[in-house]
């Protein structure tokens, strides 16, 4: 809990995710409500009707409108934004991701501040509500109907780079990475529990004796690099090592979409069906964590390392390509290990390393949670909102 007074601030916070959980950007707006209101300042929402974001924001204590949200109902969206903001005198307006931030451009009176929590750059389109919606960066950058946006907050340097390389002035642009309480992301995750939950690592007999690399994909999409993981797996089970007393590892992958029965059809391919596992959604990811040996992350791209964060927070070393923001997270050969870009060999070569030298492995685990906690603690992160939201409205 920040030490800085918000009792000047009245914000009204968007964020449009729809689905049964908080979403991967309500992971830092509601631990920021949370933070606003313990401060003193009050705070409206305007979340999406059924969601558990607007359900976690009511149980924060905040002013919730719960509406329909998508690409259709953006002139709705807007009056909601704008009357929440007229009935609470709002001096700020917040957008946490791409369709917010869009939507409090447009919608926010002029007579509030707004900032656009930002963690990654757009392409031309973007998947919405099942659907492609296509804008210009211009337009989920730029300026939309204000005369400027008042702050752009980027999670990350690599962030803030692609800002500035899209057109927004720097002096916009301010730094606020992704904080973690770390004791209660690891405690309370412990005890979550939930409906087609995936067995737990310690009811999997294959586990027992065997390292364990996890990897959060969340979304099974090209950019999280699960095939490349598919390929790094094969390499370090054909070519592990008979001399050794150590077993083979074990892969496991948290998460779902698309592409999740393609990349399935590879496995049995590949030969590796019996050690490597999609598991799909795992609501108990805090027992995975634990379990693990190495946290695998091997994205393409990846603006911000929340995977990172979390397997730091949890004392697990880092295997990761040198891409986006991950060097920002994990610093190589103190806390992970970074190899360069699509390099599965080198990857692969890594992973290998740290499973057959597990003392080496806690040491970078234990450096990692010492820096999780020094570095990237919930606390700093919303000392620094509550500084900058201060700042703006004078």
């Amino acid at each position: 809990m920040s030490d800085q007074s918000a009792q000047n601030l009245r914000v009204v916070i968007v964020n449009s995710f729809s689905g049964p959980n908080i979403g991967r950007y309500g992971t830092r707006a509601i631990p920021l409500i949370k933070g606003l209101l313990a401060a003193g300042a009050q705070v409206g929402v305007v979340a999406a009707a059924g969601s558990g974001f607007a359900h976690a924001a009511v149980e924060a204590g905040a002013k919730v409108d719960a509406v329909a949200m998508g690409a259709f109902h953006i002139g709705r969206l807007k009056r909601s934004i704008r009357h929440m903001a007229w009935r609470m005198n709002a001096n700020l307006v917040v957008g946490t991701s791409f369709f917010s931030n869009m939507l409090v451009r447009r919608g926010a009176p002029d007579s509030a501040h707004v900032v656009n929590i930002v963690s990654r750059i757009p392409s031309s389109a973007f998947d919405f509500s099942g659907g492609k919606v296509s804008f210009s960066p211009k337009e989920l950058v730029g300026q939309t109907k204000r005369k400027y946006n008042d702050i752009y907050v980027a999670l990350s340097q690599a962030v803030s780079d692609a800002l500035i390389e899209n057109g927004v002035p720097a002096e916009e642009v301010v730094i606020i990475p992704n904080g973690i309480d770390a004791d209660a992301f690891v405690d309370a995750a412990i005890n979550v529990t939930g409906s087609g939950a995936p067995k737990m690592p310690e009811d999997d007999p294959r586990l027992q004796d065997h390292p364990l690399v996890f990897t959060v994909a969340r979304n099974l999409v090209e950019s999280k690099g699960v095939d490349i993981l598919e390929e790094v797996a094969a390499k370090v089970l054909h070519e592990w090592p008979v001399d050794t007393t150590i077993a083979a590892p074990n892969f496991r992958v948290a998460g779902t979409g698309f592409d999740k029965e393609a990349l399935i059809e590879s496995l049995h391919e590949k030969g590796i069906d019996d050690r490597f596992e999609i598991m799909g959604f795992a609501p108990q990811i805090s027992r995975w964590y634990r379990a693990s040996d190495v946290v695998a992350m091997p994205s393409r791209s990846e603006a911000v390392a929340v995977v990172a964060l979390e397997a730091m927070a949890h004392g697990k070393p880092v295997v990761a390509f040198e891409v986006g923001g991950i060097p920002e997270v994990v610093v190589d050969g103190e806390t992970g290990v970074l190899v360069p870009p699509e390099d599965s060999g080198a990857f692969a070569a890594a992973l290998t390393e740290l499973l057959l030298d597990p003392e080496r492995a806690q040491r970078l685990g234990a450096a990692g949670q010492k820096r999780a906690r020094e570095c990237f603690s919930e606390k700093k992160m919303l000392e620094s909102y509550i500084q900058l939201f201060n700042e703006l409205v004078g």
